[in-house]
């Protein structure tokens, strides 16, 4: 098997294991670890389905003392309803490991992301011998003590965060896309699950963001105010798409404060707001037909507890 292009732009610091199967990318850190726990390119030794929950299960091992977690891509498009598990582009996981890097050397706070590796399909069990293609899998270390924005909404609409804290996660969550607009990422897929900040944030301590998730998502040189406003946009209308299943998450006043943490001097907030309302009227009927069709094609409605923070 020759070795993926995209293993040239590794960061420092990583060990590169490939096998007649898989090819797998390792913190040194944790690659000795790993090896001696019989984790390679296409052996998963310590791997074993995590308590945590997400779109689709999760995985998880233990290293030394230190757990983390390993998510599994999904195939996207029309190919997902077929081989959702399998993927044809095998630099994927290895893409998103480096953009984790990047996008933390920018400053902006994401889980360290440990290992990457794609495992060739097709040499066991039936199934697998007929389906083409590559599992995926992103590996990094777990942040404890954590839950995500959509475990928050629903502590926020259930009255169970005094008003203080309210506002200092609200305007957290703002300045964090703020701060990911300040350098130039845009998250492909903003939404409230990969925001994720610490359980004692609910109460007196200042939130601390950490984003999730990154994959597909792109640095842009010299963002624009239409790119802020549709990513922006996506976000807002994740956290409404949810509140269709019961009473809304947020008032027009906790809207206004994440506007306020997104722009601190009040520069630009209302122009966006108004944008982001007029493109979100005119998406809402095609959105609505999309819901609906992964509601009858997909895997339901997502299912969270408090732990299903750290997906990665």
């Amino acid at each position: 098997m020759a070795s993926l292009p995209i293993l040239e732009g590794l960061p420092n610091g990583y060990f590169v294991d490939e096998s007649p199967r898989g090819i797998l990318a390792l913190s040194v850190d944790i690659a000795q670890a790993a090896h001696e726990a019989g984790f390679g390119p296409d052996q998963d030794g310590p791997l074993e389905i995590s308590n945590l929950s997400g779109r689709k299960p999760l995985y998880q091992m233990e290293l030394d003392g230190e757990r983390f977690v390993v998510r599994r891509y999904n195939r996207g498009g029309l190919f997902r309803w077929f081989f959702p598990r399998t993927s044809l582009d095998a630099e994927r996981p290895f893409r998103e490991l480096i953009l984790a890097d990047s996008l933390a050397r920018s400053g902006i706070r994401t889980p360290q992301v440990v290992g990457a590796r794609a495992i060739r399909w097709g040499s066991s069990g039936a199934i697998g011998a007929f389906t083409p293609g590559w599992r995926l899998e992103l590996i990094s270390r777990r942040i404890s003590s954590a839950l995500d924005f959509g475990e928050v909404l629903e502590q926020l609409r259930e009255g169970l965060v005094g008003p203080a804290a309210r506002v200092r996660l609200l305007r957290a969550a703002g300045a964090m896309v703020r701060s990911m607009h300040r350098v130039g990422f845009l998250h492909s897929d903003l939404n409230p699950r990969n925001l994720l900040v610490r359980h004692d944030a609910l109460a007196n301590a200042i939130p601390e963001p950490w984003v999730l998730d990154l994959d597909r998502s792109v640095f842009v040189e010299n963002l624009s105010d239409g790119e802020r406003q549709k990513n922006i946009r996506r976000l807002f209308r994740s956290v409404q798409r949810r509140e269709k299943r019961g009473k809304p998450f947020l008032s027009l006043a906790d809207y206004a404060h994440f506007m306020r943490g997104y722009d601190p001097d009040r520069k630009c907030w209302k122009a966006y707001w108004r944008g982001i309302q007029v493109q979100h009227q005119r998406g809402t009927p095609l959105h609505l037909a999309g819901w609906f069709l992964e509601r009858i094609f997909g895997s339901g409605a997502e299912t969270r507890d408090g732990q299903a923070v750290v997906r990665h």
